[in-house]
């Protein structure tokens, strides 16, 4: 078999499977949560990894089937000269005997004009976030702790993203995701048990996206 039409007969089979458990917490006891995640995570250079990207979403509609919608992501700390990322993230299964949400990820770098190309299959915009805060690593876990705002005002060409932010919330998003490529009851369990370690500070559990 050509090598391929090998990796597309792979992709197909085993999809890359994203593993997440989500949770808030108030902006005035983040702290205490980032001191916990790096006394338990592994940190080896004794930094924190930090990131501050902003993240548009571009949805196709289908009369009479589900709509499609792809994220363009790029890290600001790039600018001016970011590497473009296309993500397609479906909605979780909502299998309940798995104790972490489990959905298809895929992710992929794209040119700049990848907005321009998305317009011209048919995708409309939907929304745009900028999310900032830090990474933490468990073995294969990353848990990130996000301050998750909008634009003040869209379309200003004369001012600067990093100064039109304004916080949706006086809380900050937690996520904890792990990348595979199977169903793995070992991956859920790992999860749930670090998780367990984070209480009382915070409760990480698995959502329904579509309540």
């Amino acid at each position: 078999m050509d090598p391929a039409q090998l990796l597309i007969t792979q992709n197909r089979a085993f999809p890359s499977l994203e593993y997440v458990l989500q949770g808030s917490i108030q902006d005035d006891s983040a702290h205490l949560l980032k001191a916990r995640l790096q006394g338990l995570c592994d940190n080896i250079t004794g930094e924190v990894e930090q990131f501050d990207d902003h993240e548009i979403v571009h949805t196709l509609r289908i009369p009479g089937a589900s709509n499609v919608s792809l994220r363009v992501r790029y890290a600001l700390d790039d600018m001016p000269n970011p590497i473009y990322h296309l993500r397609y993230v479906a909605s979780a299964e909502l299998d309940k005997s798995q104790s972490v949400s489990v959905r298809q990820f895929h992710d992929c770098c794209v040119t700049k004009n990848i907005q321009s190309f998305l317009q011209e299959l048919g995708f409309m915009y939907d929304h745009e976030f900028f999310a900032k805060g830090d990474i933490f690593r468990k073995g294969r876990m990353k848990i990130t702790v996000a301050k998750i705002s909008s634009l003040l005002e869209r379309n200003r060409s004369d001012m600067n993203p990093m100064q039109i932010r304004r916080p949706l919330t006086a809380s900050c998003f937690v996520e904890m995701s792990l990348i595979g490529s199977m169903h793995d009851d070992k991956v859920a369990d790992e999860m749930k048990t670090f998780a367990e370690q984070l209480k009382p500070l915070i409760s990480l559990e698995k959502i329904d996206q579509k309540r």
